[in-house]
Formats: C-alpha cells, structure tokens, sequence
C-alpha cells in the first residue's frame, strides 16, 4: 500500500475510534444522570410518606 493511504487509513480509524469514545463517554454521562435523577425521586417519594 501507498504509505499515503496507510496514514490516510490511520487517520479514518482514529476519528472513528474519537467519534465512538465520544459518544459513549456522552452515553455514560446520561445514564449516570438518569439514575442520579431516579433516586432523587424515590427518595422524595420515600420522605414524603
């Protein structure tokens, strides 16, 4: 292979390799916030009673 197309690979999968931390780095972040904001609710559901 052309040593071009070896660095232009590299720098595809790179960016995908990025672009997929990225979004489950931002996947994560929601989870923990959902269940952050889910036991706040039973938690306040709980002190109510």
């Amino acid at each position: 292979m052309d040593p071009v197309q070896v660095l232009d690979h590299q720098f595809v999968v790179a960016a995908y390799t990025v672009t997929w931390v990225l979004q489950l780095g931002y996947l994560a972040r929601l989870a923990l916030k959902w269940r952050a904001e889910k036991r706040a609710v039973e938690r306040h559901v709980k002190d109510a009673r």
